[in-house]
């Protein structure tokens, strides 16, 4: 489950490219409630203690777990990144440290827009690692681009470093691979006007046109497929499947 840092050779700096080492941390409250929205199905009717965020970039979703009591700790890539976090107070550690976490400690492991920078042939090695880092009864979350739709196509293919595209079957055959049942995989919550006014507008205008016509199309197309077609970045929550268990 090691990740390497191929990906970014060539590419200069990743963490300018991407704006993060700024504000780290810091969490406004259109972030809070994006998050609380986005976790429904992983938190719902359970306690939460130990948290693991891979890939944390700028910290933001550090910060919530923090302000919800919660031990969280963060794996991430970039070295800058990590004495950012440790400067923060945050349990950061590298990219490589992953595997050496303690197995079956986690309540809540979420990786948001992390997977499809992980390489197809490692990616069932990478997903099996997380899932051994759950406790029992605990859930995965991750958060991804579209691949099963053209408007997940900008994110997809906007970072040099995406190298896996995923879309909803080959997520269940994932999940199947590494022993684990999808709670729910779905649309990305829509962001509103707790975070800005052009949020807020578009959430109750494009985004429900959106919604109208990525239904249409999939009952047209795909009706009995676990595809969604009306949002750029898909999110999948997954278990351990009782068989694993």
């Amino acid at each position: 489950m090691t990740i390497s840092n191929e990906a970014d050779d060539g590419v200069g700096s990743y963490v300018a490219w991407k704006g993060w080492g700024e504000k780290f941390g810091t969490l406004s409250r259109g972030d809070a409630i994006y998050f609380q929205r986005e976790l429904r199905e992983a938190v719902r009717g359970r306690a939460v203690r130990r948290v693991l965020e891979v890939g944390y970039g700028n910290g933001v979703f550090l910060g919530f777990a923090r302000s919800q009591g919660w031990s969280v700790t963060g794996t991430e890539l970039q070295p800058e990144l990590i004495e950012v976090a440790l400067a923060a107070g945050f349990d950061a550690r590298p990219a490589g440290d992953l595997d050496a976490l303690a197995d079956g400690e986690y309540d809540l492991i979420v990786a948001f827009d992390v997977f499809e920078h992980i390489p197809p042939d490692v990616s069932i090695e990478f997903l099996r690692g997380l899932t051994r880092k759950l406790r029992d009864g605990g859930r995965i979350l991750l958060r991804f681009p579209n691949a099963d739709s053209w408007i997940g196509n900008p994110f997809q293919n906007g970072d040099v470093t995406h190298v896996n595209a995923i879309g909803g079957y080959k997520m269940g055959q994932y999940a199947v691979e590494c022993g684990l049942d999808v709670v729910r995989f779905r649309a990305e919550t829509r962001r509103g006007f707790e975070t800005s006014f052009a949020h807020g507008v578009y959430k109750y205008t494009g985004g429900v046109l959106a919604k109208v016509v990525g239904g249409a199309l999939k009952a047209l197309y795909f009706p009995t497929m676990p595809v969604v077609m009306s949002t750029s970045n898909v999110v999948c929550v997954l278990r351990r499947s009782a068989d694993a268990a």
